[in-house]
C-alpha cells in the first residue's frame, strides 16, 4: 500500500502488484483475495494483478481473479506464464473493462489469439516495434503474417526469458546502444557466450524484420 502511494506521488498511472509468496504454502486463494482487496481499497491509482509463478511459486487461480476483477480499482492482470489454457480461462472470466495481459513473448501470438488485450513483455524493451506489429497483425486478422513474425521473434524471446533473464536483457540492450547498467547483485553480468548468442540472434532478426 505504501509502495502504491509512492508510485502515485511519482506520477505512475497504475501499479503492477506481484503475488506475495513468503510462506507460499499459506498463500491460498482466500489469502490472495484478502491481500489484493486491501491494496486496491487503499491504492490511489488503479491496480493490476501480477502472476509470476516461475519466480514466486504462487499462482492466482482464474476463479480468484474473476472475483477480484469486479473490484472498481482492480483494472487488469499480467499473466507471465505461457499456459494458453490458463490465459483462455482468465479471458473468459474477465468482466468488461478488465484487461488480461500476456507476459511471455515466446507465446504472445497464441495469447493474442486466445483473446488477451495486449502484453507487458521484457522483449518489448528490446524490439518494441516488432511486438507492436505482432499485436496489430493479429487484430487485423492477418494471422499467417503474425505467426511468421512470432517465429522470427522466438529465438530472441527464449534467450531473454528462459535463457539469460535480466542479465541477458541488459546485455542485449547494450548491444543496441541502450546502456542500462549491470544487474543488481546477486545476479552477474551476462557471460561472453551469452553476448555472442544475443549478438547473432539480434543480427538474424534485424535481417528479417522490416
Amino acid at each position: 500500500i505504501d509502495a502504491a502511494r509512492r508510485a502515485a506521488e511519482l506520477g505512475a498511472d497504475a501499479v503492477l502488484v506481484r503475488t506475495p509468496c513468503f510462506f507460499k504454502g499459506l498463500m491460498t486463494s482466500a489469502a490472495l483475495e484478502r491481500h489484493y482487496t486491501a491494496v486496491a481499497d487503499r491504492s490511489p491509482i488503479p491496480v493490476l494483478l501480477y502472476n509470476f509463478t516461475a519466480a514466486t511459486g504462487v499462482t492466482l487461480q482464474p476463479e480468484t481473479v474473476g472475483r477480484l476483477a469486479v473490484h472498481p480499482n482492480i483494472v487488469g492482470m499480467k499473466e507471465s506464464g505461457g499456459d494458453i489454457a490458463q490465459l483462455s480461462d482468465l479471458v473468459a472470466l474477465a468482466p468488461p473493462g478488465f484487461a488480461v495481459l500476456a507476459g511471455s513473448a515466446s507465446t504472445f501470438f497464441a495469447a493474442l489469439c486466445a483473446g488477451v488485450g495486449g502484453g507487458i513483455l521484457a522483449l518489448a524493451s528490446l524490439v518494441p516495434d516488432a511486438c507492436v506489429r505482432l499485436q496489430q497483425l493479429v487484430s487485423e486478422g492477418r494471422l499467417d503474417e503474425a505467426r511468421l513474425l512470432q517465429r522470427r521473434l522466438l529465438p530472441l524471446a527464449r534467450l531473454i526469458s528462459t535463457g539469460h533473464g535480466v542479465p541477458g536483457l541488459k546485455a542485449a540492450l547494450r548491444l543496441t546502444g541502450v546502456d542500462v547498467g549491470v544487474p543488481r547483485l546477486p545476479l552477474a553480468p551476462a557471460p561472453d557466450a551469452a553476448i555472442a548468442a544475443l549478438t547473432a540472434a539480434l543480427h538474424t532478426f534485424e535481417e528479417t524484420f522490416a
